[in-house]
């Protein structure tokens, strides 16, 4: 009776296995760097706060110009209800900006002027958003039905 030790296997049936297994591992090795690459595109996708937005006075796309001072340069305002080029934001410094960033931020016109949206979590500082394309895109259909995409 013949063992399977691997003694009594002949050199071409151990260069098969050989071959299947560099196969099987070069498998295994592409399939995690797929995977790697797949989270590194898709983490941490920007997703708008819905009643953020939608309680707000109005939405901007602005540009950061001065985080102590809290002002910010208006590109774009998606109600219509600034007009200025330029805004002073008295909790910008809460969100920790970056200096010449792009945002889109939700405001809200009280007593003491222009602020950032609140959210409803409590003890949290308001949302800003990074302006993209996607943003923008979730943005518009947000302002167009009232519900996220």
């Amino acid at each position: 009776m013949g063992t399977d030790s691997p003694g009594n296997v002949s050199p071409r049936t151990m260069l098969q296995v050989q071959r299947w297994f560099a196969l099987a591992a070069g498998l295994i090795v592409l399939w995690m760097i797929g995977l790697g690459l797949l989270s590194y595109w898709t983490a941490n996708p920007v997703t708008l706060n819905r009643d953020q937005v939608l309680e707000a006075t109005d939405v901007l796309t602005a540009v950061v110009e001065d985080v102590a001072l809290g002002r910010v340069g208006v590109e774009k305002s998606w109600k219509n209800a600034v007009r200025n080029e330029q805004l002073t934001l008295s909790n910008l410094r809460e969100t920790k900006p970056v200096s010449r960033q792009r945002l889109i931020i939700p405001v809200t016109l009280t007593s003491r002027g222009w602020q950032i949206t609140p959210s409803k979590l409590p003890r949290k500082p308001p949302f800003i958003y990074p302006a993209t394309e996607e943003s923008e895109r979730q943005l518009r259909h947000l302002l167009k039905t009232g519900r996220l995409p």
